[in-house]
């Protein structure tokens, strides 16, 4: 039987200027689903039957992904001190987020979408390893 829940773990992605960013190194289920709510807007497929659909927003995906992963960061102000996000409500983040210079968002974006894909491909090649019983072997312990 496969373990289906990971321990919450984070990772450290180095940027440039010595700065860097501590992500979660997965979501959770309902993580995954907030970003995609997050990333999406309703619309309307007109023509012969009304359907309502979901459209990827290009910019507020990029945003939900950085506010999904997002933990920490090594970002400080002006006058030196540490711009604090760790443990601190959405808004909280989401405005230190849009108080950065947009070189540096779109730094932090890349470096989180690039972690996103690592993990997805390590989670691709995990699977291929993954053993499993045999649909045979699943139906002689369900007779014994």
């Amino acid at each position: 039987m496969g373990i289906r829940v990971r321990r919450p773990s984070t990772d450290r992605l180095e940027l440039t200027e010595g700065d860097f960013l501590i992500v979660k190194q997965d979501l959770t289920a309902g993580e995954y689903r907030d970003l995609i709510r997050a990333a999406t807007r309703p619309v309307t497929v007109t023509g012969d039957k009304a359907t309502p659909a979901l459209e990827l927003d290009p910019i507020a995906a990029g945003f939900a992904t950085v506010l999904a992963y997002l933990l920490d960061w090594s970002f400080t102000d002006a006058d030196g001190r540490k711009i604090p996000i760790a443990d601190q409500p959405v808004a909280v983040v989401r405005a230190a987020l849009d108080n950065i210079d947009s070189d540096a968002y779109m730094e932090v974006q890349k470096a989180i979408q690039d972690h996103q894909a690592r993990r997805a491909a390590a989670l691709a090649e995990e699977k291929k390893t993954r053993t499993t019983a045999t649909d045979s072997a699943r139906t002689l312990q369900s007779v014994g």
